[in-house]
Formats: structure tokens, C-alpha cells, sequence
């Protein structure tokens, strides 16, 4: 059944600030009778405006929801109303649909009160229009115009910019010059890329030391290392097809080029770097490929290959690499997102299943270490209370009866004095595997009971896990968990159990004293996963976490940001994310920005990776201190993109 929804306007221009309007006509709705919030929408800018849905309650607690779209195209896009419990943080993407990410307060349909409609800020004024809004039961058809938007070669047909690729043969030609041009680190650079002017002992492994002064790395060989690394050193630039068909130029039907398609799950990709690379090499592309980025790293003075890179890159190639294991144990019920039922014996037996996959890397002393997991959801919601979302589960899990005998014992069996501290009246001990909601809100004491247990949840989560792999593997380094970000005080618990602490750093520059908390609160040094800048002067329409306005300004940002990092004494290294742009119409989750040191055409952005080589040049001298770091910042702009 739809219902349409009457706006008051059709065409929003917000000024750089944001800003956002209130959807008149809520009374009128009927939510039990709707599973969809859907949305016919146009966004006349070039780059990416972000749709921002608020979801109120009375109490002025929303949801929020941004999603990407793409630019300059009429678009359908709906929003689940399941996903109002915010037990999601992302959506699946449909083919007119970019990224999409819910935060907030969760809540139900019938707690809603009103609804917003607006953008984030951007470095001009945001146009767009919305054509329909409606809610209905089924899921929409996410239809597109016959609209070209991406050329032969994967680039952005609606623009142009210096060293944009024009013809095949001038790809071909640039990339047969590009392989067979050897690179050396430079001659105080150990093999692994470590410096020689600082020697400690050697084990033949990575490992970490502290000089009195400072952390570092120590390489195999002993010299003191600092990890500058790039992420996703791989080939695969990853671009949906399913739905997006008509928007592309050019796709291949003969078999030269089937490696330029795939599946994962339930979608069709397409992948126009590979195609470029069959286009130069033809079968031999992915063995022209190492040798040319093998050449380019070392050029560049990147002395790690860092997350989600090529197997076959770095089992070809003799540089040290970071690798993260697949599939984080878990359990079919799970707490809150994807955090599992820490104490049952089913997350123990995944566990072990899951660090069998270190027994190949085990005795390669080119592995720095090993992350556990990416930025775990349950660590994006703020502060979260896991043994209240215990609590609220109409489940039984073991975790439950975990809690229930931790509470017997902590009030001696007596369940009048648990029922005066959390101010209800059980019958038993027992009555809390059934349902309890917010029952952080029943009493201080209840609120600190569930503070500990929470506590003791995310410490049994890492000691697991952490366990599992030590006997498998205790010669590299357990990198941790690369959270996102310090959400709560309490990921802190288990950390003891990391050989490094590892989180993601999206900002323009590390803040000193934030890292060195870190460092002090898990007694550990700390590795930087992610960083990135992007621009809008070249070919694709978003800068991802961090904008600047050029490639100049991109290289500044890197050299601050890297050489800034550097002087932090519990830093041991920060990688960059990522080495290939993303594609013009998204990967998997809708993500296209421009963030590289290469485009889709394997050619790099020159301005950026000439000051990327400067500042590599110089880590070792700036992290003992005989050099300052670089002093000129550029000037952010507000990012696009989430």
C-alpha cells in the first residue's frame, strides 16, 4: 500500500552549511502498514550531496540517515524501516544508491514524531531535487535513465582534468614504459626497509621495542623500522554492474577480458583497471603488475604493504606486509550487531577454526603481524551498554547465564538485595533471561553492574580470540582490532592481549596527546590503519573522510600528516588508504572516492606522490628528532562523502 508523502517543496538548495527542512503531513501516515521510506531524487551538483533522513522521537533523540547518490542522475532510494533498531551501521547499496550509514538513537515506527529532509556541509551550495516520497510495503524497482556516465577506460565522462587518459594507445604506450625500471630503498635503509643508523637485537621477526625515548619497530634484522605502508595494494579497483549496465561506455563480451568481471554474494562487478591492464599486457598483466608496483613502492618509500593487499603481490615481491584475517569469529546469536556470544563454547570452537589461517604465514619473516578485524560495528555506536543489549535479547544465550551467576554471587543469593540496588521485584535470579529493556535506567547500581559486565564481555571477546591465534602463531605481532575510532572507554579492556594497538585516524593530522593516551591506557605502542585526502579536481565526484582542494594540497596534507605522525614517540607507523582511486560508480558499498596515489588508468597523480616520496625520504630523521616535520598544512574543505 503507498502512501505519498506532500512536500511543501520539491527543490532544496542549501547553502555550504547544510541544513535540513521538516516533512509536514506525519499524522497522516499509517507506519504499521509500511516497510519503506522511498525516495526519487536528483542532485543537480557535480559531486556527491549527501540525503540526510532524521528520524525523530518526541524527546528530540533521531536516527540519522545519510546516503550517497549518484550525481547528475535521476535516482531511487529507500531506507528499510527494519533498520530504524540501528542494529545496522550499513546498508546494501542499490544500483542508483551510494553509500549508506545509520547513526543515532534507535527506535521504533511507532516512536516516530517527525521526519527531516537535509545534506551535511559541503564547500558550496548543494542543490537537489526530490521528485516522490512515499512509503510503501514492497521494495522499489531502482530503475535509471539510459545515461552514459563512465568512459571506455572507467573514467568520469562528464569531466575533464590534466592527465586524464584519451585513447588506448597512449594507455598502452605509458604502461609498457612504466615496467622494467628498478627501484632500491636508499642505501642507509636495511632490507626490509628499516633504518641502519639505529640497531637493536635480532630475532628474525618483527617485534616491537621501546629505546627509553620513543617505540618502534624492529625488523628482522634488527634496525629500527617505522611503517610507512598503503593500503589495498592490489589491482582490483571494484565498480558495481548490476543495474548500472547502460551507464558504462564500453563492456567486453569476448573472453580476453573476463577477468574484468566477477561476482560476489548476489552482485555483478566490473572492473576497469584489470581491463586496462589486459588491454597493455594481455594474459601476462597481473606479472607486469607486481614488477611495476613492487618499482613504484620502493620509488615511493613505502617500506609496508599494508591491509587488504594482493597474496600474489606479496608472496612475488620481498617487501614486509601487514595481513588481516577473514572471518572474525562469531556466533549464530549475536549481542548487539556483530558482537558474539563471547562466552559460549560455539565463539571458543570458531575461534580456533578461525586462527588456523596463520599456520601459512607463520614462519615468513616478511609478515610484520596480523589484524584480527576491520572496525568492528558494535564500536561505532557511542559508549554502547553490551550487557544491557544483553538484557533487552528474547533469546537465550550463554552470556545471560554468565551474567545472571555474576549477579547471584555479588549479592550473596539474596534476590531482595539485588531487587533494592536495581530497584525491581524478582522472584528469582532467573527472571533475567527473559526480556529486560533499558534497565540501565533502573538505578545507578543497575547502570554500574552493567558497566562491569560489559567490561568483562569485550575482555572475554579479545582473550578468545587472542588465544586462538597465540597458539597457532607467536611469532609475529597481534595488531589488534583497527577500531574506527575510541567510542568507549571500555574497547580498552583485552587490549593488554595486542602486541600493538591499532585504530583508523581519519583527521589532519594525529593528535598528539590523544595517541600518546592511547598508548598509556593500553600499555601499548599504537599503529595508524587508515588515512586518507582527496580532492574534487580530478575524476571523481567525492574526497572521502578528508578534502582538500587539489593534488598539491593533497601532497601537503600527506607530509604533515605523516611527518607530524612521526614525532609521536608511542607511534610506530601509519598507512594510507588507498593506492587506487575507487570507481566512478561505487564499489560494493557505494564508496567512490578520490583517494589515491593512482587512477583507473594505473597513472599516478604526480603532485601527490612526489611529495609522498619527499616525506618517506625523511621518516627515519623526523622519528629520531634530528630533522623537524614538515610545517605547511593545506587548508581543509569541508569532506564529501561518509
Amino acid at each position: 500500500m503507498r502512501q505519498s508523502i506532500d512536500l511543501e517543496q520539491t527543490r532544496f538548495e542549501f547553502p555550504p552549511e547544510g541544513g535540513e527542512i521538516v516533512v509536514a503531513g506525519m499524522q497522516e501516515l499509517d507506519w504499521s502498514k509500511a516497510n519503506y521510506l522511498i525516495c526519487k531524487i536528483e542532485t543537480k551538483n557535480e559531486w556527491l550531496v549527501p540525503l540526510i533522513f532524521r528520524f525523530y522521537k518526541e524527546q528530540d533523540e533521531y536516527l540519522q540517515v545519510t546516503m550517497g547518490t549518484i550525481p547528475q542522475t535521476e535516482v531511487i532510494v529507500s531506507f528499510p524501516l527494519s533498520a530504524l533498531d540501528r542494529q545496522k551501521v550499513f546498508l546494501p547499496r542499490t544500483p542508483g544508491k551510494l553509500k549508506t550509514l545509520i547513526s543515532g538513537t534507535g527506535l521504533s515506527k511507532e516512536e516516530i514524531s517527525r521526519i527531516t529532509i537535509g545534506t551535511s556541509k559541503s564547500f558550496q551550495s548543494q542543490l537537489f531535487e526530490i521528485k516522490d516520497l512515499y512509503l510503501d510495503v514492497e521494495e522499489p524497482e531502482y530503475l535509471l535513465p539510459d545515461k552514459v556516465m563512465v568512459d571506455s577506460f572507467g573514467q568520469s565522462k562528464w569531466k575533464d582534468w590534466p592527465g586524464k587518459t584519451n585513447s588506448e594507445s597512449e594507455l598502452v604506450t605509458y604502461l609498457n614504459q612504466q615496467v622494467g625500471v628498478e627501484k632500491k630503498f636508499p642505501s642507509e635503509w636495511s632490507a626490509y626497509g628499516g633504518w641502519k643508523k639505529k640497531q637493536f637485537d635480532s630475532t628474525g621477526f618483527f617485534r616491537t621495542e621501546h629505546d627509553g625515548s620513543r617505540w618502534w619497530l624492529i625488523d628482522p634484522e634488527g634496525y629500527a623500522f617505522w611503517s610507512v605502508g598503503l593500503d589495498c595494494v592490489r589491482p582490483e579497483i571494484q565498480g558495481l554492474l548490476e543495474g548500472l549496465e547502460k551507464q558504462y561506455e564500453w563492456l567486453s563480451e569476448t573472453d580476453e577480458y573476463k577477468d574484468m568481471y566477477y561476482q560476489e554474494k548476489d552482485l555483478q562487478f566490473v572492473d576497469y583497471s584489470i581491463a586496462n591492464l589486459i588491454r597493455a599486457f594481455g594474459n601476462s598483466y597481473r606479472e607486469k603488475w607486481n614488477v611495476m608496483t613492487e618499482n613504484r613502492l620502493i620509488e615511493w618509500r613505502i617500506n609496508t604493504v599494508g591491509n587488504w593487499s594482493s597474496g600474489d603481490f606479496i608472496k612475488n615481491t620481498k617487501l614486509p606486509y601487514v595481513w588481516p584475517l577473514k572471518d572474525f569469529p562469531g556466533t549464530k546469536k549475536k549481542i548487539f550487531r556483530d558482537f558474539p556470544d563471547a562466552f559460549s563454547e560455539e565463539y571458543v570452537a570458531e575461534a580456533k577454526k578461525y586462527a588456523k589461517q596463520l599456520e601459512e604465514f607463520k614462519d615468513d619473516p616478511y609478515m610484520i603481524g596480523y589484524f584480527l578485524t576491520n572496525e568492528p560495528l558494535w564500536a561505532f555506536a557511542e559508549n554502547v551498554n553490551l550487557a544491557e543489549e544483553l538484557l533487552e535479547k528474547n533469546e537465550i544465550l550463554s552470556s545471560k547465564f554468565v551474567f545472571i551467576d555474576r549477579m547471584r554471587k555479588k549479592y550473596n543469593g539474596n534476590i531482595e538485595r539485588f531487587n533494592q540496588a536495581w530497584n525491581v521485584s524478582f522472584n528469582d535470579f532467573k527472571e533475567l533471561l527473559a526480556p529486560l529493556k533499558k534497565s540501565s535506567t533502573l538505578s545507578q547500581q543497575a547502570k554500574d553492574d552493567l558497566e562491569a559486565f560489559t567490561r568483562e564481555l569485550i575482555y572475554k571477546y579479545t582473550e578468545v580470540v587472542c588465544q586462538a591465534v597465540k597458539e597457532i602463531d607467536c611469532r609475529h605481532l597481534n595488531l589488534g582490532m583497527r577500531y574506527a575510532w575510541i567510542s568507549s572507554e571500555f574497547i580498552f579492556e583485552g587490549s593488554s592481549l595486542f602486541d600493538v594497538f591499532t585504530l583508523n585516524n581519519y583527521s589532519m593530522v594525529p593528535n598528539k596527546e590523544d595517541i600518546m593516551e592511547i598508548s598509556e591506557k593500553s600499555g601499548l605502542p599504537v599503529l595508524i590503519g587508515e588515512f586518507h585526502f582527496g580532492s574534487v579536481d580530478a575524476g571523481l565526484p567525492a574526497t572521502g573522510l578528508k578534502g582538500v582542494a587539489s593534488q598539491e594540497d593533497r601532497a601537503k596534507a600527506y607530509r604533515y600528516y605523516i611527518e607530524n605522525a612521526a614525532t609521536i614517540p608511542s607511534l610506530i607507523g601509519a598507512h594510507y588508504f588507498t593506492l587506487y582511486d575507487q570507481s566512478v560508480l561505487g564499489r560494493f558499498d557505494g564508496e567512490n572516492f578520490q583517494i589515491g596515489l593512482l587512477d583507473v588508468c594505473h597513472k599516478p597523480y604526480e603532485n601527490f606522490t612526489n611529495g609522498i616520496t619527499k616525506s618517506n625520504e625523511r621518516i627515519y630523521s623526523v622519528a629520531a628528532g634530528t630533522q623537524q616535520p614538515y610545517t605547511h598544512n593545506a587548508k581543509e574543505i569541508p569532506r564529501i562523502g561518509f
